[in-house]
């Protein structure tokens, strides 16, 4: 989504936890400010105010984000900052036309989920503000999704042989590269792991495991491969924080490696571990689209899927909350018609039932 001139936000001020907008859209009574008609609002603010709400960090950004691209076209539309009462049907409608028509990046047209995920945020931020009729008379646009477009096994072998193994980077970013690509974590779960996080359940268990937070503070178990166990072991062998012991449990397991030393080993940054994916990606020739740390987690729940593992697994490893976020990655393909039939006939030859 691209963005016009940032819509400078109205300042407030807290009252005894009362929020006042700027003195020209609230009136005085008795010396004291009170609180303009929510009608009379900066819009601006108000979307700024419901974001804030946000359970996580990165949740609060996504809202905030979303919020200020509508303000700024609304702004742009009506040729002064808009206030709550401006915020209608209409209005949303209308932004949903030119998210189709040329809101994506660099003036095309934006890909139909981001219309979706975009007019169903404003429509709850007029619910928040109590325009619950206006946001119930726009429609989200539906949107069937096709197969989605992954990493394929040549592509993740490619990628895998781009790291020089012999170098402490070349270590860290090979281990990195498998902890996406062969547990499917998120860039976040995977900037939050410490070294305790990876442990066997028990002391006779054949794999270890990943004990992630994901989203929400929710705990997840994640079977740690046997090639993954030895990439991690070889890159904590030359972690900068390891002593003659290891890793303390505190410890980051990925960190930053500051040039000649000077740098405190920090845990990596999502920028860091975006470039990180990215440069390794297109170095193996994938393309720009597909080199982003989520099409690794993509190649993972696409891969066992299509392996046969059950979809409520996949989902629990994933740390997904509804399964239909999970049915994205098992999207019915093109082949899978003739391989079902072919399933068929064989289970009817084994079971004598053929005909």
């Amino acid at each position: 989504m691209t963005a016009d001139t940032p819509l400078r936000l109205a300042e407030v001020e807290l009252v005894d936890n009362v929020q006042l907008v700027a003195s020209d859209a609230s009136t005085e009574a008795g010396g004291v400010q009170v609180p303009a008609p929510m009608a009379d609002r900066y819009l601006a603010a108000e979307a700024e105010r419901i974001a804030a709400r946000a359970s996580t960090a990165g949740t609060r950004r996504q809202y905030a984000s979303i919020y200020r691209s509508f303000a700024t076209w609304l702004a742009a539309q009506l040729g002064r900052p808009p206030l709550v009462g401006d915020l209608d049907a209409d209005v949303i409608a209308a932004y949903g036309r030119h998210l189709t028509a040329g809101g994506g990046r660099g003036g095309a047209p934006a890909a139909p989920t981001t219309v979706r995920v975009y007019v169903s945020m404003i429509r709850a931020l007029a619910a928040e503000l109590g325009l619950k009729d206006q946001a119930a008379e726009v429609r989200v646009p539906r949107h069937e999704p096709g197969p989605p477009e992954t990493l394929t096994d040549a592509d993740y072998t490619n990628l895998l042989r781009v790291p020089d193994r012999r170098s402490r980077e070349g270590k860290r970013n090979y281990a990195l590269l498998r902890v996406l690509g062969d547990c499917g974590l998120r860039s976040a779960e995977l900037r939050r792991l410490r070294a305790q996080d990876l442990r066997r359940p028990r002391a006779n268990a054949r794999y270890f495991r990943l004990y992630v937070r994901g989203k929400g503070g929710r705990e997840r178990e994640v079977s740690v491969p046997d090639v993954v166990k030895s990439a991690v072991d070889a890159w904590i062998r030359v972690h900068p924080l390891a002593k003659a012991t290891g890793l303390r449990d505190e410890h980051p397991l990925f960190v930053r490696l500051g040039r000649h030393g000077r740098e405190q080993p920090e845990p990596l940054s999502a920028v860091a571990v975006y470039r990180l994916v990215n440069r390794d990606c297109l170095d193996a020739g994938i393309p720009d689209r597909l080199a982003h740390p989520h099409a690794l987690r993509s190649y993972w729940a696409t891969h066992l899927l299509e392996a046969g593992a059950s979809i409520h697994e996949v989902s629990a490893r994933l740390g997904h909350v509804d399964l239909r976020t999970t049915a994205r990655y098992a999207a019915v393909r093109e082949h899978s018609a003739d391989e079902l039939a072919d399933t068929l006939d064989r289970g009817h030859q084994r079971g004598g039932r053929g005909w």
